[in-house]
């Protein structure tokens, strides 16, 4: 049987959520707080209508139902037919905003009007997108998980009050699927001292050619035997120095007391030096990972250290 677990930042779910159950997969609707004021408005004027008897105000308070019966209609009908479709995560650490990628989808033969997404008990509205019949679109979604390692995302709550914002109509989504949350990237930035070994030294600096002396260059890198050879003053142009190799340890660690904070070190400096294009390694207890370079690399450590149990570690 398929694991339903996925990693962060290659995560695409493409088969549609599953809802939280037969019984919530229909949609629910509303008053706004708009169509509340509306209602006791109505109510008002009905009252008004039925002690002064003025037709003027039924036939008023008899529009303004056929609005609000129209609105049910509408509100209930553009919301029912959106379904999401997939979701995509991109890398998301612990304790830091990332944004997590909703699409929808209408595969009805009418458009679907000012949709929004939400997150349970959280306040953060994405912008209203309408879908076209037959198309998809998406939503971004602001989300801060609180801790590392195999998570399920919260629920997620499509909305819409299109037309009139009398009603609100919702439905709820949830999916199966856990997504990989990678550690706090917390600590400090410069690497450790014994982090470059003796074998990870590359030799730099080797000589590639000439050029004419610019004002700009220091003194130190003219060639004065080819210039008086040339008649003109000449530099030295070098080849880019190459970086060494990193090595990362939970032995390098060992100053800071609490082991959550060790891991967030260590993600911090294996995020750092694939950043800025070295090579590393990385150890912890039994893990290891040798010297490379690369996305895949980079996925494989930080996985490593999202997933790893600190009991049994020094």
């Amino acid at each position: 049987m398929a694991s339903n677990e996925v990693v962060s930042g290659l995560s695409r779910f493409r088969k549609p959520l599953q809802f939280l159950s037969k019984k919530k997969k229909r949609t629910y609707i509303m008053p706004s707080r708009f169509g509340v004021a509306f209602g006791a408005m109505a109510l008002v004027l009905f009252f008004l209508a039925v002690g002064y008897a003025n037709n003027l105000i039924y036939i008023f308070v008899f529009f303004l139902i056929s609005v609000a019966v129209t609105g049910i209609l509408l509100t209930n009908k553009n919301m029912d037919i959106v379904r999401v479709e997939g979701i995509e995560s991109p890398e998301l650490f612990a304790k830091e905003e990332g944004r997590v990628r909703v699409d929808l989808e209408n595969n009805s033969d009418i458009p679907a009007w000012e949709v929004e997404a939400v997150f349970a008990k959280s306040k953060d509205l994405t912008e209203r997108i309408s879908l076209a019949p037959k198309s998809q679109e998406s939503l971004f979604l602001r989300f801060t998980p609180l801790s590392r390692g195999y998570i399920s995302l919260p629920r997620i709550t499509l909305q819409s009050v299109y037309p009139f914002g009398l009603l609100r109509a919702w439905k709820y989504a949830v999916s199966e699927q856990k997504i990989l949350i990678f550690p706090q990237r917390r600590g400090d930035v410069e690497f450790p001292v014994d982090s470059v070994s003796g074998e990870g030294m590359q030799q730099s600096g080797l000589f590639r050619d000439h050029r004419t002396f610019q004002s700009a260059d220091p003194l130190s890198r003219i060639d004065w035997r080819a210039s008086a050879r040339r008649q003109e003053l000449l530099v030295k142009n070098y080849e880019e120095p190459e970086k060494p190799a990193l090595s990362f340890s939970w032995e390098q660690t060992a100053y800071l007391e609490d082991p959550e904070s060790r891991i967030s070190q260590l993600c911090l400096w294996v995020d750092q030096a694939a950043k800025q294009g070295y090579s590393y390694s990385l150890t912890v207890g039994s893990k290891e990972h040798g010297k490379n370079s690369g996305a895949a690399h980079r996925q494989e450590c930080l996985k490593t250290l999202a997933l790893l149990q600190t009991e049994n570690l020094p």
